[in-house]
C-alpha cells in the first residue's frame, strides 16, 4: 500500500468508520485507492505541466519550484476528491451549539480560505502574516503541507 492508501485508511478510520465496516477487504480497497490516487495525481500533474507555458528567463530553481507547486496543487485536488472525504457524521458548523457567533464566523472564514488554497484559487502570499497565523491555527500538519502553509513551505516563499 502506498502513501495515499495509508493516508486514506487513517482518515477513514477516524472520520468514516461506518464506511470502512461496509468494505469486504479494507486492505485491498485502500491499496487500490492509493494506486488510483497516485495515477490520477500523475495524470493531472503531467497535463498541467504540458499546458503550462514556459516562463522566459526562469532559472532552474524557479522552474523546479513552479513544477513542484503544480504537483502540490494536483495532489491536493485529488486528495480532496478521493481521500479526504467528509466524516460519516459531518455536520454543518452552523449547527454546533458550542460555537459563539464570532467563533462560527472565524471557522467559516478559515474553512473557506483553506478550500481556496487547496483548490489553487489563492496562495499563502495572498494573505497577511496575521491571516496566515489564523489559517494555521489548529490545522493538521498534512493540511498545512497541502495548502503551502507549513513552516517549510512558508520559509521557501520567504513568508515565515
Amino acid at each position: 500500500m502506498n502513501q495515499y492508501g495509508r493516508l486514506a485508511q487513517r482518515h477513514w478510520q477516524e472520520f468514516r468508520p461506518g464506511r470502512i465496516a461496509e468494505i469486504d477487504d479494507p486492505e485491498a480497497f485502500f491499496a487500490e485507492l492509493g494506486t488510483d490516487v497516485q495515477d490520477e495525481v500523475r495524470v493531472r500533474c503531467t497535463a498541467e505541466r504540458l499546458t503550462a507555458p514556459a516562463v522566459a528567463g526562469e532559472t532552474y530553481l524557479e522552474r523546479a519550484s513552479r513544477l513542484q507547486q503544480i504537483r502540490h496543487e494536483a495532489e491536493a485536488e485529488v486528495l480532496r476528491e478521493l481521500v479526504l472525504l467528509p466524516a460519516d457524521d459531518d455536520v454543518d458548523l452552523a449547527d454546533d451549539p458550542h460555537l459563539t457567533e464570532g467563533e462560527l464566523a472565524e471557522e467559516q472564514w478559515r474553512e473557506s480560505h483553506l478550500h481556496d488554497l487547496l483548490a489553487g484559487r489563492s496562495r499563502p502570499g495572498d494573505f497577511s502574516a496575521a491571516e496566515r497565523v489564523r489559517l494555521r491555527a489548529g490545522a493538521p500538519a498534512r493540511l498545512l503541507e497541502l495548502t503551502g502553509l507549513s513552516d517549510e513551505a512558508l520559509g521557501r516563499q520567504g513568508l515565515l
